[in-house]
């Protein structure tokens, strides 16, 4: 398919052209993804300045990963760096879900936040109704202080390391 049509644009901050039906069919998508309202899209014409990139797609996932984390503390998480803070994350929340085994998707009843050194209770489902869209980040830093590679007695161990790259 190729466009026929074009409309004015922008990229990287200078005026472009861009093919009608390639155009519309990303900003309707990045407006799904970022949860935009239609009034909205104008703040992600330009797909690769920084105030979109960063401060628009990047602060929306951002934002929603740490509402996801307080809610259901996902795992894996880029705050989980090392197999004890795993151990310790597990620990914590069978204690705090009152489960014997941590079941996915469980958020516990109140939510406790600290403001100005008092203990604020909220609701579950009043910090999901903060989340934007449908992005989250990608955790990078799990596990990160751990040395993954498969033991010595481990059948991936003799596999050649390419085909973990």
């Amino acid at each position: 398919m190729e466009d026929e049509e074009f409309v004015d644009s922008c990229m990287g901050g200078k005026p472009r052209k861009a093919g009608k039906f390639a155009s519309s069919l990303r900003l309707s998508l990045w407006s799904e993804h970022l949860g935009l309202h239609p009034r909205e899209i104008g703040q992600i014409k330009d797909p690769i300045i920084d105030s979109t990139y960063k401060d628009i797609w990047m602060a929306t996932a951002k934002t929603n990963t740490m509402i996801y984390h307080d809610v259901f503390s996902c795992i894996p998480s880029d705050l989980i760096h090392s197999r004890s803070s795993l151990r310790q994350c597990m620990v914590h929340w069978k204690a705090k879900l009152g489960h014997t085994t941590i079941d996915l998707g469980v958020a516990p009843k109140k939510l406790e936040s600290y403001q100005n050194g008092n203990t604020k209770e909220t609701e579950p489902m009043e910090r999901l109704d903060l989340v934007k869209g449908h992005l989250v980040c990608f955790p990078l830093d799990f596990m990160c202080e751990e040395d993954l590679r498969p033991g010595f007695k481990e059948s991936e161990y003799y596999a050649s390391p390419h085909v973990f790259h």
